[in-house]
């Protein structure tokens, strides 16, 4: 089990280190493990994807919790907050699934999972007769998404507080609108 721990923490390493995903010769000689090694724990790299994906989601379960603020406006505010705190440390590993998404299914479904999951987060908080307006639930969403973080970050060159502060901008419009 120690070697797969250092796999696992080898890979988290490396993309932490904005290396992209990396090989896994890289990975072995991060780990200090044998390449064969890599793949006797693992199977093969999707294998090793699901186990990082795994280990980087335990990072994030305290902020799936119930939602503390009394009215829906408060809970939007605070899903923010949560999603800004994720995305700061999760855009990395974005990034190095885009390059690596064509040749994985499994990354593009875990991808697809935790933006349903947002949704559906997002959808829950807010009242169905505000839900309502596709339109303004859609541009809550967009501005809520990692893809909105990443480009502000990656494309405008935005630090996180920057990036956080046009997100928190948009959605503070939003929900004015509906108040």
């Amino acid at each position: 089990m120690a070697s797969r721990d250092r796999i696992i923490n080898a890979v988290i390493a490396l993309v932490d280190e904005d290396q992209g995903i990396p090989g896994a010769e890289a990975i072995a000689a991060r780990a200090g493990v044998g390449l064969r090694s890599v793949f006797r724990h693992f199977g093969d790299m999707d294998g090793l994807y699901v186990a990082v994906i795994e280990r980087i989601g335990g990072r994030y379960t305290h902020l799936v919790g119930p939602y503390v603020a009394p009215h829906w406006q408060g809970q939007i505010r605070e899903a923010m907050d949560r999603r800004m705190e994720m995305f700061a440390t999760v855009l990395p590993y974005r990034r190095a699934a885009d390059m690596h998404r064509q040749r994985s299914p499994l990354l593009n479904h875990g991808l697809d999972a935790l933006n349903l999951m947002l949704r559906v987060r997002l959808e829950t908080a807010v009242p169905e007769a505000v839900r309502s307006d596709q339109l303004w639930f859609e541009q809550l969403d967009l501005w809520l998404s990692l893809e909105a973080y990443g480009r502000l970050r990656d494309r405008q060159r935005q630090d996180h507080p920057g990036a956080a502060r046009v997100i928190e901008a948009a959605v503070a419009a939003l929900l004015a609108a509906k108040s």
